[in-house]
């Protein structure tokens, strides 16, 4: 009979992964949103040297941030997206208040911040991509 249980629960706590990367569904939505977060970072960052360009790429790419982090925040067993759009929000965000608190910001500052997006972006694509179909 302890035997018999035994396979029950194992069989029960190997179903429930089975059920989780079932539930994890890749959504293009959600992998064509931060593939457009990645190009936009990739092209914004080449005009850094001119301020007014780069104070509406910046609001541009933060609203952006903040639709992706809004669409992932109540995807069912999605915890992991979830919490790398809440920290690439933030870094698009920083950037987005630098720009528009009036202050000068530094090109390679600018620079920088873009490509951080952009290599997060990345790394989120591989995430997102790699999700069961």
């Amino acid at each position: 009979m302890k035997k018999l249980l035994s396979v029950c629960v194992f069989f029960t706590l190997a179903g429930c992964s089975v059920v989780d990367a079932y539930l994890m569904k890749y959504d293009g939505n959600e992998y064509q949103i931060i593939t457009e977060i990645r190009r936009d970072a990739q092209a914004y960052k080449t005009s850094c040297d001119d301020e007014l360009t780069s104070t509406v790429n910046s609001v541009a790419l933060a609203d952006k941030t903040r639709l992706f982090m809004l669409f992932s925040e109540h995807y069912p067993h999605n915890e992991p997206t979830i919490k790398a759009s809440i920290e690439l929000d933030k870094i698009a965000q920083g950037l987005k208040t630098q720009y528009t608190n009036g202050g000068k910001v530094n090109p390679l500052f600018c620079k920088i911040k873009f490509e951080s997006i952009e290599t997060s972006a990345e790394s989120m694509q591989k995430v997102i991509g790699a999700k069961p179909r």
